[in-house]
């Protein structure tokens, strides 16, 4: 920080998890403008587990505990049937929030935080982090520079092969299925590309034994700028597809592999540790195909979930606006919404008008 900028915003993290202690607490602390001060959390094993992470970081037992300790805002990571709970109760105690994904488990639930937060005028931030991915970030400059022509279809994947894991929540009701843990990321990317969404059509399965609830989904939107996305994530599927294949009017780009900076937390890395290296990838694995046949190579750019907490800072600081909106988040609840529907009567949904509306 220069001499000229303000002492760092006080926050606090509620709870610590894998998604507060690998993908929450690093960020915080690595951003000069915040400070984490608190981690809430009833479990003790969490409690000792943060305390030797970050001394001097005070571990509670509950978020109004908060109001003592003068923070000004918090995030919050804990199971996503209690998202919108502990974001309303943190604005009642005056906090700034950002809400892990998903922010809601549907429109209607979201609604209720929505009408609190424009109440309160302070800042809910969905965490949509995947919007800083080097990947994303690559593929979002190649049409902002006009690279690839007019946008006609986005195919996005994630594929992964995973045991039915302790803690995963068989039913959607509780937050639990792959809709809505990797669902926000590819919509909210998809939207951010594409514009918004008119249409959604949606297959979703159940594939692992025992799951419970869908482990693979399917999701065809028809945007209203024209273009089409098609996205797709598994806990099924040990051979991995291409991350990105964006098609346009001059030229088509396909990614491989995923953004390092998941792998790089879960090792133990963080920006504050790594500032040359965290979020960089060495790898040339963007081609782009002209229609005329020619290839070229780009190298990704770098990743940088930093950006996200860099901007809360600045929006808390200066009353502006958030990294992500929470509009942000009503977009891909909508979209959610839509698709449930959509798999449960195998029609198209039509979100802005049309014979099947929905929202």
């Amino acid at each position: 920080m220069t001499s000229e900028s303000h002492a760092a915003i006080p926050w606090a993290l509620a709870g610590f998890g894998a998604g507060g202690r690998i993908f929450h607490a690093p960020l915080i602390a690595a951003v000069p403008e915040l400070a984490l001060r608190a981690v809430v959390t009833r479990d003790p094993d969490r409690q000792a587990a943060a305390a030797a992470a970050y001394p001097g970081v005070r571990c509670l037992d509950d978020l109004a505990a908060l109001a003592a300790l003068g923070v000004a805002g918090v995030t919050i990571s804990t199971p996503p049937a209690t998202h919108v709970p502990l974001a309303r109760a943190a604005l009642e105690l005056g906090l700034h929030v950002v809400v892990d994904k998903p922010v809601a488990r549907s429109e209607a639930e979201l609604a209720t935080l929505v009408d609190r937060a424009e109440a309160t005028g302070l800042i809910v931030a969905p965490y949509h982090n995947r919007r800083f991915d080097g990947d994303f970030r690559t593929l979002s400059a190649l049409v902002a520079d006009g690279v690839l022509g007019r946008p006609l279809h986005l195919h996005s994947r994630l594929d992964r092969a995973r045991p039915v894991k302790q803690g995963w929540s068989r039913e959607a009701a509780a937050g639990g299925g792959l809709l809505l843990d990797l669902g926000p990321h590819l919509i909210d990317q998809a939207i951010t590309l594409l514009g918004p969404v008119e249409s959604v059509f949606a297959e979703m399965s159940c594939r692992r034994p025992d799951a419970g609830t869908e482990d693979e989904f399917t999701l065809l939107l028809r945007h209203t700028s024209g273009a089409a996305s098609t996205l797709s994530a598994s806990l099924a599927a040990p051979a991995a597809g291409p991350r990105f294949m964006l098609q346009g009017t001059e030229a088509g780009a396909r990614i491989e592999g995923f953004d390092v900076q998941e792998g790089q937390l879960k090792a133990g890395g963080s920006p504050a540790t790594d500032p040359d290296g965290f979020g960089v990838d060495t790898a040339a694995r963007v081609t782009v195909t002209r229609t005329d046949g020619s290839v070229f190579e780009r190298r990704l750019k770098r990743g940088d979930w930093l950006a996200f907490y860099r901007g809360v800072a600045a929006a808390a600081r200066t009353a502006g606006p958030p990294p992500v909106p929470l509009t942000a988040a009503v977009d891909v609840a909508r979209v959610i919404d839509a698709a449930r529907l959509a798999a449960a009567t195998h029609h198209t949904v039509f979100l802005r008008g049309g014979p099947r509306a929905c929202g």
